[in-house]
């Protein structure tokens, strides 16, 4: 889609059907999770983030394999870990940082870590050098086998508090759930049909005006494909759950950093290797807002790091500074 005036709409267009979809994923997570008792902390976590990731999975899959752009695709990772922690930003300062922050539970703190520690992980292996190995890349290996062994340590941390009584079952039934998974059904085909448009228009509109792919994917295409953790978000804020505001949004950062895994399925060559500096700066951006979650949160058990709770402040101007550098960056 060369032609400004084709790819703008169509940009436009698939971005709506996106975030309308992405909403619908939500609500069928969370009605999958009430009905079959699986758990909500982790069905927010594994379910509900993958299902609003999706839209970066498939958007990220296609800029690479039909796109040809594999800075789309990086730039949309690092863009959309780092604009999920600019919204959780903006909700804990709407509805009180305390509230947000405050007396989360083991698997959520081991969540945020294991988050930041994906994103160091992408960065060095960057940073070092990566390279193809057949239908995959090194980096891609690691990153996907690290992802499943941060999920498996969100879910022991998770075991380690809960007091589960022996025979306790949970209470519903797949059958019951059936509807929903239907509707989650649709909801991702309709993703899956139509991130390719949004991928293809978005490559189109840095063609044609000169922003470059990879402040597209940092800017454009990760504010659409990260509206549907925002909705979650604001929703689960709004209902004062907040262990699934930090589930939904540290889970889908987690997620999007194993997306490079998929991407490279596609791609000849590393994705990582593809990093260039825009990538390098939104990359340490997402890892310094993610951290600061991190550090906000210890600053209510850990007395001398309650100064760190206002940090929270700087997080959304650190948000914009960033972007800026990366469209500095991008013109150069």
């Amino acid at each position: 889609m060369d032609s400004l005036g084709v790819s703008v709409p169509v940009f436009l267009a698939s971005g709506l059907v996106v975030v309308i979809a992405g909403v619908f994923l939500a609500r069928y997570g969370d009605e999958i999770a009430e009905k079959t008792g699986w758990g909500a902390l982790w069905v927010g976590t594994i379910l509900v983030s993958v299902a609003t990731s999706l839209p970066e999975l498939v958007t990220n899959i296609s800029a690479v394999v039909r796109e040809n752009e594999p800075g789309l695709a990086l730039g949309n990772v690092f863009g959309a870990d780092m604009i999920n922690i600019f919204t959780v930003s903006l909700v804990a300062l709407i509805f009180g940082v305390r509230n947000l922050f405050a007396d989360q539970t083991k698997d959520t703190q081991v969540l945020v870590l294991v988050s930041v520690g994906l994103g160091v992980l992408a960065l060095i292996l960057a940073a070092t050098g990566d390279y193809a190995l057949g239908w995959t890349s090194v980096g891609g290996l690691v990153m996907i086998v690290a992802y499943f062994i941060g999920m498996k340590l969100v879910y022991d941390a998770g075991r380690s508090e809960a007091e589960v009584e022996d025979g306790d079952e949970p209470a519903g039934s797949i059958s019951a759930a059936k509807p929903a998974f239907m509707g989650f059904g649709l909801a991702s085909l309709a993703i899956i049909l139509t991130a390719p448009l949004l991928a293809a228009s978005a490559s189109g509109i840095a063609e044609s005006t000169g922003l470059g792919a990879g402040f597209m994917g940092i800017l454009a295409v990760s504010i659409v494909t990260t509206l549907p953790e925002a909705s979650v978000t604001i929703a689960a804020a709004r209902r004062r759950s907040y262990g699934l505001v930090l589930g939904n949004i540290y889970g889908s950062c987690a997620f999007n950093l194993s997306v490079i895994f998929y991407a490279d399925l596609g791609n000849r060559d590393s994705l990582l290797g593809f990093m260039e500096t825009e990538h390098f700066v939104a990359a340490g951006a997402a890892i310094a807002l993610m951290a600061a979650g991190y550090g906000i949160i210890r600053s209510y058990k850990d007395r001398w790091l309650a100064w760190f709770r206002h940090s929270i402040y700087v997080l959304p101007p650190v948000y914009v500074a960033a972007v800026l550098w990366v469209f500095v960056l991008s013109q150069d």
